[in-house]
């Protein structure tokens, strides 16, 4: 079996924002003409949601969203049924899903792309194994090397005048209170002149070879009529849970947010900005990059902006990424910065914390080496963090780290959809925006201090310069001798694993 062949296909280019729509009127009051775009945090995860929802349900002609990861689950239903609803009203909806994570939602996909006026497209498609999750991580592992590499991205433009971008997937977990747990996560509310970069992005990778319209993939017995009629039942069915109703109420997460909608003005830091984004074609890059820095590979636009934009740190550096594995090159850049008396900081998940069980044993390896240079490292803590910080952030039974960002010498604020580690560095494609705000990197400063010190675990070297333990925040108390909130069977069986681990594949 082999992919369609799409090189003839015609260019689909995003629709021009049309001076009208309310969306384009809104980013117009907020941002005055100029090279300056406006630029909004968005830390809390209801929020996040409720923005979402706003710009779907308030776009009038365009919506344009790509995504890693977009799950079938009270919220992720939501937003289906807020871009089904646009397509009606006539919006030109364009969906560009990764094709990793939709194993048994093709039915539901395909109801969505019977609708006139939405589009599908699966990006690096399975032709296998499409009934099962399992079955992909098997074809992508020993099958095909193209299906290990994904498309990690993150965007969202409506109306081609405001834009979202971060580090959150589309679920129940990344906005709400969820039983599995819930991830810590920021995104930024862009508006003005690099919305149309913006643009630009997701048009490349809407017309890539490797993004392939849906029903040219998958299997499809039904009829238009048919899709269209299960997946009303779907998503319109009654709905009863404690997710539905959390999902009604972040409608109303944030009344000033919304009236500020309806006033038709956003407050906003004015700053510059850059957008990168990796080429769709760095799935097919056999080229290693070696260097958290400076990269080898062509198609690596992001991580060679925030390589930039640290190398240029003359004062401080704080990195907070929920997988971390900078590598030896990586630690010897740490370890420069820190000689030109750069103050470092890391904030990372934990053991207890992580999603990803096997990239700790990739990052555990360096935590010795990253404290004898001098770089303050903290493990986000899913018991703190779910204690103090469940008020500003979506909250659950665990809470997990999810957020990417830097920040240098508080005056550029990297935000976007790349980790620190090996697979954001050589296989997945990535976006995301370096914006130079003293005003943006205070308030994302004053973010990151609050989780380091009320959510999350410093560590500290001994005196034989091996040996960690833990203490609660910037404080002395709680020492811990092993990794916090674990228990031996889970310290064990990682130790078990790690022999079998290439930190590579990570």
């Amino acid at each position: 079996m082999s992919l369609p062949d799409v090189s003839q296909r015609p260019w689909g280019g995003a629709l021009q924002p049309e001076p009208g729509s309310p969306l384009v009127k809104l980013a117009a009051t907020s941002v005055p003409p100029g090279e300056l775009s406006g630029f909004r945090l968005v830390s809390s995860g209801v929020q996040a949601l409720q923005l979402r929802l706003m710009l779907i349900e308030r776009a009038t002609r365009s919506i344009d969203l790509q995504v890693y990861q977009f799950r079938s689950d009270a919220a992720g239903s939501a937003l289906m049924r807020a871009l089904r609803d646009a397509a009606a009203r006539g919006v030109q909806v364009r969906l560009l899903l990764d094709d990793l994570y939709t194993a048994g939602d093709d039915a539901l996909w395909l109801g969505l792309a019977a609708l006139p006026g939405i589009e599908v497209r699966l990006f690096n498609p399975f032709l296998a194994g499409r009934d099962s999750h399992i079955g992909r991580l098997l074809d992508s592992a020993l099958g095909d090397e193209r299906l290990h590499r994904r498309m990690h991205n993150k965007l969202l433009v409506a109306d081609g005048a405001l834009a979202l971008a971060g580090g959150r997937n589309i679920g129940n977990a990344y906005f709400l209170p969820a039983a599995q747990g819930s991830f810590v996560d920021i995104d930024v509310l862009v508006a003005g002149p690099l919305v149309l970069q913006m643009t630009s992005a997701f048009d490349l990778y809407w017309n890539s070879d490797y993004s392939h319209e849906l029903r040219s993939v998958v299997d499809e017995p039904l009829s238009a009529p048919q899709r269209r009629a299960a997946l009303a039942r779907e998503l319109d069915g009654s709905c009863d849970t404690v997710e539905c109703a959390a999902v009604e109420r972040a409608r109303q997460a944030d009344p000033e947010l919304a009236q500020a909608f309806d006033q038709g003005h956003l407050p906003l830091r004015l700053a510059l900005g850059s957008v990168a984004y990796d080429s769709p074609d760095k799935i097919e890059n056999e080229e290693v990059a070696t260097d958290i820095g400076m990269l080898a590979t062509s198609g690596a636009q992001v991580r060679l902006l925030v390589a930039q934009a640290i190398q240029r740190a003359r004062h401080e550096l704080v990195i907070v990424s929920p997988y971390l594995i900078p590598g030896p090159v990586g630690v010897a850049a740490l370890a420069e910065l820190r000689r030109r008396g750069v103050q470092v900081t890391l904030l990372t998940n934990s053991l207890a914390a992580t999603d990803e069980p096997a990239v700790h044993l990739g990052y555990r390896k360096y935590r010795a080496a990253m404290l004898r240079e001098g770089v303050a490292l903290y493990e986000w803590s899913p018991a703190r963090g779910g204690r103090v910080l469940r008020e500003l952030l979506a909250g659950g039974t665990v809470l997990r780290l999810h957020a990417k960002a830097a920040l240098v010498d508080r005056e550029r604020v990297f935000l976007g959809s790349m980790n620190f580690d090996p697979r954001s560095r050589d296989l997945n494609t990535e976006f995301g925006l370096l914006i130079r705000s003293p005003e943006l990197a205070e308030e994302l400063h004053a973010l990151l201090t609050k989780l380091m010190r009320e959510g999350a675990y410093r560590l500290h070297l001994d005196a034989d310069g091996r040996t960690l333990h833990w203490a609660a925040g910037d404080s002395d108390l709680h020492v811990e001798a092993f990794e916090p909130d674990t228990d031996f069977g889970s310290r064990l069986l990682l130790d078990l694993l790690e022999p079998f681990v290439p930190e590579e594949m990570l």
